[in-house]
C-alpha cells in the first residue's frame, strides 16, 4: 500500500505519536516537510532513502530528517510482523528558545539544523533510554490531546540532550582550547555564511572578516564539516529555495533569482542534482503531499 502524507504539525508546531502500528500490509512513505522529524523503529525491517544516502531500518534504529529533506521510508509486510515506530516532528523555531539556558546544547543544535551532524542515522540496538523518553512523554501526554508547553519544552531539551550525548555526538570537539577555538572559527564562519549565502561567495572576503588565511578556512572547514565551503553554501542556498517553494507561490525564476542570482535554468538543473527531483516536483511533494517516486 503506497501511503503518502500531507503533514500538519499544527498550531503549536510539534507533533509525535508513541508506537503506531501497521500490520500486514506494506509501508511506504515519500515526503519532505517543514520540520526536523525523528523516527525511531521499535519492530519491523526495511529501508530508508535520502536524497543522498540509504539506510537499514531494523528495530533500535532512529533516523532524522532535516527540514525540507525528501526521504522515503518503505518496510514491506512481514505475516505476524507488524511496523512498529514511534515519531516526534517540530519545527526547530519553536526549541530555540528552550535552549537559551543551555549554550552548548544550543551550538549542537544550531549544527543539526545546519545540516553538520556527521551522521543522521543510528542503531540504538536495545538501550531502552531513549524509547523510555518517549514512552514518559506519551504517557504523561499523549492520551490526553496535545501537550502543555511546559510539557513539550522540558520532553524536547531532554530528548535533544539524549540525541547530543548518545545519539549524534559532536565530532572535533574535546574540550581542549585548540579545538574549541577552531570550532569558534567554524561558527563565525556559519554566521558570516549564514547573512551573505545569497550573494556571490568570495573567500577572500571571509578570510579579511575573520583574519585567517584562505587556505586555512578552507582546510578547517573541510576538517570540520566534510564539505568545502562552496558546496556547504550551494547546499544552503537549496535548502532556502525549499523553503519558498514550500511556503510562498514566487515562480521558479523568483526563486532562483533570491537564493543566489541564478538564471531559471541553471537553478533548476542545480536543484535536481541535489535534491533528485526538480523544483516543480519539490513543490508539488510538499504542498499537496504527493509526488511520483524519483
Amino acid at each position: 500500500m503506497n501511503r503518502i502524507m500531507t503533514l500538519n504539525l499544527g498550531p503549536d508546531a510539534f507533533f509525535s505519536s508513541y508506537r503506531q502500528t501497521t500490520n500486514d500490509e506494506d509501508w511506504l512513505a515519500y515526503h519532505a516537510h517543514q520540520g526536523i522529524e525523528l523516527l525511531y523503529v521499535h519492530e519491523g525491517n526495511g529501508e530508508a532513502m535520502t536524497e543522498d544516502a540509504r539506510y537499514p531500518i531494523r528495530p533500535g534504529t532512529l533516523l532524522l530528517f532535516l527540514p525540507y529533506q525528501l526521504h522515503k521510508v518503505e518496510v514491506p509486510s512481514v505475516p505476524g510482523a507488524p511496523y512498529v515506530r514511534s515519531l516526534v516532528k517540530f519545527d526547530p523555531r519553536i526549541v530555540e528558545p528552550y535552549l537559551t539556558p543551555y549554550p552548548a546544547l544550543a551550538r549542537w543544535f544550531l549544527r543539526l539544523k545546519r545540516g553538520l551532524l556527521s551522521r543522521s542515522f543510528c542503531d540504538l540496538g536495545t538501550s531502552e533510554r531513549l524509547p523510555g523518553l518517549l514512552r514518559d512523554f506519551h504517557e504523561r501526554c499523549g492520551a490526553v490531546g496535545p501537550a502543555k508547553e511546559e510539557e513539550r519544552s522540558l520532553f524536547l531539551v531532554s530528548l535533544l540532550h539524549e540525541l547530543r550525548h548518545r545519539a549524534f555526538p559532536e565530532a572535533g570537539r574535546d574540550g581542549s582550547p585548540e579545538a574549541e577555538g577552531r570550532s569558534l572559527h567554524i561558527d563565525r564562519m556559519m554566521d558570516w555564511i549564514e547573512e551573505r549565502y545569497a550573494r556571490p561567495f568570495d573567500l577572500q572576503s571571509l578570510s579579511g572578516e575573520l583574519h585567517l588565511s584562505p587556505y586555512y578556512l578552507s582546510h578547517l572547514f573541510k576538517e570540520h564539516t566534510g564539505s568545502s565551503i562552496r558546496d556547504y553554501i550551494t547546499a544552503r542556498r537549496i535548502r532556502e529555495a525549499c523553503r519558498l517553494l514550500s511556503s510562498t507561490s514566487d515562480s521558479i525564476r523568483s526563486i532562483a533569482e533570491q537564493v543566489g542570482g541564478f538564471g531559471a535554468s541553471h537553478f533548476c538543473q542545480l536543484f535536481k542534482k541535489c535534491k533528485g527531483v526538480s523544483p516543480e516536483t519539490f513543490r508539488r511533494t510538499v504542498q499537496q503531499g504527493f509526488s511520483a517516486h524519483p
